[in-house]
């Protein structure tokens, strides 16, 4: 059986028994059963119940939806925490590869390694948020420009 249910296979003009949920989305009839006692909206006046697709892929289609995160710009995705968190210290590695960039950091809370694919031309809309480090030749370097030193006359 598959992790999710399949939903391309639901007609939404149809109304399918338990069994037959069962076989178009590919999830157990005790999954259906806890869709069910979850909320899932069913035809209970006659025998055997009926699902309608159009509510059987809609459920679904929600359930989906809640178990989304959203991340800010700046946060990643921790699949330790599984939650948007901030990087640890305000830092993130940024390895390039030609127009991608990979943004590396540690999770703010559980201290896992995150990781955030990203496009080289939004690099500066990170600015003021998070400090990133460019990897060198085995070194970590600052992407942030140098401060100019003052010009000193000898004498």
């Amino acid at each position: 059986m598959p992790r999710s249910a399949r939903i391309n296979a639901i007609k939404l003009f149809y109304s399918y028994t338990i069994r037959e949920a069962v076989d178009v989305t590919g999830v157990s009839a005790r999954t259906i059963s806890a869709w069910i006692k979850e909320g899932l909206p069913v035809m209970k006046h006659q025998r055997p119940f009926l699902i309608r697709g159009d509510d059987l892929k809609g459920f679904i289609q929600n359930r989906r939806k809640a178990r989304k995160s959203q991340t800010a710009l700046h946060q990643f995705y921790c699949l330790g925490c599984r939650d948007a968190r901030d990087a640890a210290g305000g830092f993130a590695e940024c390895l390039v590869n030609g127009n991608r960039v990979t943004l590396k950091a540690f999770c703010d809370v559980c201290g896992n390694v995150v990781n955030k694919p990203f496009a080289k031309s939004r690099l500066p809309e990170l600015k003021g948020r998070l400090e990133l480090l460019r990897q060198v030749g085995g070194r970590s370097e600052s992407l942030r420009p140098a401060k100019p030193e003052p010009f000193r006359t000898s004498r």
